[in-house]
């Protein structure tokens, strides 16, 4: 029998299989993990997003949740906050594997079509299925039809619908492109002493652990994709960076806004299995810098937190470039 992932949702005579995976194929996702960054990253691109409407009128964008209990209430709530540059609280709601994903037309630059931007955990309750499949599924013991029941029924168990279940699947394996969330603060206090005596993040053996797996999961997806001869582009967004700019430019040195070297020196330096892996795709992987705080004067009346817009200005056409 050839295994693949499953298509959940068909004992109801789904019809919409086929939508689902072409709405992947528009779709740059946004993985991470918890405290990765993931829902302060969508603001910010939302809020920036917002900022661009505001000179072209034809864009247009929507939010549409994933998860039971994340509201547009809870969604506006979010993008308030990081408008004022306010500290953003973790949420149970955002910890969910599928929190949803951000719908955008803009004409001017994509034509008539759109482009989706889901948000999805790949640490947490997604972990241990996708590496069971990735790690067993060519065994002639795996019982794909076990696997797949029990997966089912630990995501529906979560409040995840059989429709998103779709979604989740296809947007990890199958999406035109990846945007890997990691965040500096807990990253570097990971991998270095010197950092974590000086971090609020400390050297936390849990989120150590989370990093690890997290880690080993983007090379299990990356190589999961080339060798089924469908490559994917893909972006690094490293967060926080206003929390260790100081041992990032005092102690190692690196002059990341400047050198994209520096950046690529980084990214080894925290993670040398991503890069490594990275360079089977292509040659010059980009790699995006986030932060955010408040603002004294907004510029132009409008409200926009104190985060790096030429940044998201670079993300919004890397993105528009990956899904041509």
């Amino acid at each position: 029998m050839k295994l693949g992932i499953p298509g959940i949702g068909k004992d109801k005579a789904d019809s919409s299989q086929g939508t689902v995976i072409d709405l992947a194929k528009r779709s740059v996702v946004v993985i991470g993990y918890r405290s990765a960054g993931k829902t302060t990253f969508m603001g910010l691109l939302t809020i920036h997003i917002d900022y661009l409407a505001s000179i072209d009128e034809r864009i247009s964008y929507i939010f549409k949740p994933g998860a039971y209990d994340f509201p547009l209430p809870k969604w506006y709530e979010i993008l308030a906050k990081l408008r004022n540059g306010e500290p953003l609280p973790p949420t149970e709601v955002t910890k969910k594997p599928y929190v949803g994903r951000l719908v955008v037309r803009y004409p001017k630059l994509l034509g008539s079509g759109e482009f989706n931007l889901p948000m999805v955990d790949l640490a947490g309750e997604l972990y241990h299925p996708i590496m069971e499949f990735f790690l067993n599924s060519k065994s002639e013991d795996f019982d794909y039809k076990r696997w797949n029941e029990e997966l089912r029924e630990r995501l529906e168990n979560l409040g995840i619908t059989k429709d998103d279940l779709k979604y989740i699947y296809d947007f990890i394996f199958k999406a035109k492109a990846y945007l890997i969330l990691i965040n500096l603060d807990q990253a570097l206090s990971a991998v270095s002493p010197d950092y974590s005596r000086n971090s609020a993040a400390k050297d936390d053996p849990e989120i150590k652990s989370l990093l690890g797996r997290y880690f080993n999961v983007v090379v299990n997806l990356v190589n999961y994709r080339l060798e089924r001869e469908d490559r994917p582009r893909l972006g690094i967004v490293l967060t926080h960076y206003d929390k260790a700019n100081w041992y990032i430019e005092s102690h190692l040195g690196y002059n990341v806004w400047e050198k994209y070297d520096d950046r690529m020196r980084l990214m080894t330096y925290i993670a040398p299995e991503i890069p490594n892996q990275l360079r089977n795709l292509n040659k010059n992987v980009p790699i995006f810098i986030s932060y955010y705080g408040p603002r004294r004067e907004p510029p132009g009346g409008i409200r926009l937190p104190d985060y790096p817009q030429k940044e998201y200005d670079a993300i919004f056409d890397w993105i528009k470039e990956a899904l041509k």
